[in-house]
């Protein structure tokens, strides 16, 4: 395993560590985010850590070669990118439908006054402009893919 690995996951660390320290010592309005930040970074950091000394054992050179040949084979197989790209079109489908079905329920809750108007009119231009920002990366994306291949 390479170097690059132990290093990026002691930076990881590093920073979810000085994350920490700034939630504590400076007094914000964004502690809480600050903390969720340095555990999101702590907490990879560690496995990647973890990760790098366990393939870099001794006994286990001929494990990792064929966990490393297993991975090429694994993106390389077509039935596995066939079905890598019908979820990623599934997950697609459901987060549009999803945006769709918060735009209907925030107007409902706007309406009848549960929420402020405001607040709301703000949530559905941002959730609108999320589904047509949705709508024209899949065109794009797939027109550029369509170009390549």
């Amino acid at each position: 395993m390479k170097k690059s690995y132990l290093w990026t996951g002691l930076g990881m660390i590093v920073l979810g560590l000085g994350l920490v320290a700034a939630a504590i010592f400076w007094d914000t309005p964004l502690d809480s985010l600050l903390c969720g930040f340095s555990g999101a970074f702590f907490g990879p950091g560690i496995v990647q850590i973890c990760k790098y000394v366990k393939w870099t054992k001794l006994e286990t050179v001929d494990s990792w070669r064929r966990h490393v040949e297993e991975e090429q084979i694994d993106l390389r197989d077509e039935r596995k990118e066939m079905l890598r790209n019908k979820s990623g079109h599934i997950a697609y489908v459901l987060g549009m439908l999803l945006a769709c079905a918060a735009i209907v329920v925030f107007s409902i809750l706007g309406k009848l006054g549960v929420m402020e108007e405001a607040a709301i009119r703000l949530l559905i231009l941002f959730l609108a402009g999320y589904v047509l920002f949705q709508v024209f990366a899949g065109i794009v994306v797939y027109k550029l893919l369509e170009k390549r291949y």
